[in-house]
């Protein structure tokens, strides 16, 4: 994160009277945010404009803001370029690492596309059609490696030892996009695990190693059901190797008329309302759920009808109803402005 970024979080903080600030130390694209000491862990990942994290982390001490660093885990690049694709989830049909896409079906001399299923593939070839493949933004390592396990938990270990307050893991699961998902081979797997089995064994891995609060980030939909399906992510198997599961109830992101009953402005305090109270019920009472608040904008049929910084709000009312383990604010582009006031009046 640069530094210009995080000089106005601060700001956001200070204003808005929050206490917590969640860095990128590894990032979507295996690249290291800090300069790490240990040689190792140059030679996996990839230094890429680094935060001067002592300094940071002392004015963060000084300033009373606990610090949680954000580690990617199995979403990895830079990791999966090297050694000729040692550590990468594998493409059983192409002999390569596997990289997710989806195919379009484009009208030959026009513009209109038609996207298939991603269990489906078009049919027999249509002269007046041609068909554009289009590839996922990520590269995946495999999960059942354990030498990704010992990377992350060595990246873990200096990052707590250095001041970091929490350690926070992303992208702890398996790819769910591609329509050629069934092409990929996981080579590190033994005999008799699976997906479950390969996210608690991490776990127990990281675990064994640190002594300071480990949360995990999981989809919205895996901290409301007992499913796992096709992640990895159960939060009752999960729940007794950390601290905190942040779970991503982002209204844009389930079916639009989920929970939109009238009054349907209250659509986002009711999804995380009852999105916590399911999580701790499933994790049995074991852990913090502190899950992460929609404070962006996308372009679905309900936020074009209320986002705004009450959409927002709903949601903070909906956690502290709920429980209040507290919250996380996120915004891919960096932008806090829908952040509500320390003083905002509940729904």
């Amino acid at each position: 994160m640069e530094e210009r970024l995080l000089r106005r979080h601060l700001a956001t903080m200070e204003d808005r009277g929050l206490n917590m600030i969640v860095i990128d130390m590894k990032d979507d694209y295996g690249r290291l945010r800090f300069v790490p000491e240990n040689p190792e862990l140059a030679e996996k990942g990839r230094v890429f404009r680094p935060v001067d994290i002592d300094a940071f982390l002392a004015d963060m001490k000084q300033r009373g803001v606990y610090t949680a660093a954000r580690i990617v885990v199995f979403k990895d690049p830079e990791l999966a370029r090297k050694e000729n694709g040692r550590y990468a989830l594998w493409d059983r049909r192409r002999n390569r690492p596997w990289r997710g896409y989806y195919d379009a079906r484009r009208l030959r001399g026009g513009e209109r596309e038609e996207t298939a299923l991603e269990t489906e593939t078009f049919p027999d070839a249509d002269p007046a059609y041609e068909i554009v493949r289009t590839y996922y933004d990520e590269q995946w390592v495999d999960p059942y490696s354990e030498e990704v396990w010992e990377y992350t938990a060595l990246l873990a270990e200096e990052l707590h030892r250095r001041g970091f307050d929490e350690i926070q893991f992303d992208y702890i699961r398996f790819p769910t996009d591609g329509q050629n998902l069934e092409d990929a081979r996981y080579r590190w797997q033994d005999s008799g695990m699976d997906m479950e089995s390969a996210m608690l064994s991490f776990l127990r891995h990281v675990r064994s190693r640190l002594d300071c609060p480990v949360s995990v980030d999981i989809y919205g939909a895996n901290g409301w059901y007992r499913t796992g399906a096709r992640t990895g992510q159960e939060v009752e198997l999960m729940a007794p190797y950390v601290d905190v599961i942040c779970p991503m109830y982002y209204p844009s992101h389930f079916e639009q008329d989920f929970l939109a009953q009238p009054p349907a402005e209250n659509r986002p305090y009711r999804i995380y309302y009852q999105g916590v109270q399911r999580t701790a019920r499933i994790a049995r009472g074991r852990i913090i759920v502190r899950p992460y608040v929609q404070a962006f904008y996308l372009n679905v049929a309900y936020d074009r009808r209320y986002y705004n910084e009450s959409y927002v709000l709903r949601e903070v009312w909906g956690v502290r109803d709920a429980g209040d383990g507290g919250l996380t604010y996120w915004n891919n582009a960096g932008r806090y402005d829908d952040v509500p006031p320390r003083d905002g009046a509940a729904p």
